[in-house]
């Protein structure tokens, strides 16, 4: 039960102790010895204004040093993966088969079915993997096999 209780309040530590996430499931299991925590079924997960829906979210942890405390490392989203990201010049919106987040790096990888939009900025990509550095707020795409990277923008008139 401690474990679980540890494992909990962690999870609202996801990002940083500054902001709030609440995660939402069917389904929750913990399994310590591979430092994972697995939600399932109609997954919310709520973070400050950003959000992200899925099937299934599988939350990496790893154990620090005093053993006491468990850190967020990555986490990974399947099943019909939708994410709001809020920026502060923008609002971004993307879906994929699977979306991949590393919390130290704050990379995101979309991947299968990429599809990456600022609304504000009136961008869309699409392709079979969108690399986004949040941090840095550099973006790569790769095109897949017969299905290349779509890039479409508004452009003004002269």
């Amino acid at each position: 039960m401690k474990f679980l209780i540890v494992l909990m309040l962690s999870i609202t530590l996801l990002f940083s102790a500054e902001t709030d996430v609440d995660i939402k499931a069917n389904n929750f299991s913990a399994d310590k010895s591979k430092n994972i925590i697995i939600f399932t079924g109609q997954v919310s997960m709520i973070k400050g204004s950003d959000t992200l829906y899925c099937d299934k979210l599988v939350v990496h942890t790893n154990n620090s040093g005093n053993g006491n405390k468990t850190d967020i490392q990555s986490y990974i989203a399947t099943g019909h993966v939708n994410i709001k990201l809020k920026r502060p010049d923008t609002l971004m919106i993307g879906k994929g088969d699977q979306i991949r987040f590393n919390v130290d790096t704050m990379i995101y990888e979309i991947i299968g079915n990429g599809y990456l939009e600022d609304t504000v900025g009136q961008k869309i990509i699409k392709g079979e993997k969108i690399h986004y550095d949040a941090k840095n707020e550099n973006t790569n795409i790769d095109g897949g096999k017969n299905k290349p990277v779509q890039f479409k923008f508004k452009m003004e008139a002269n």
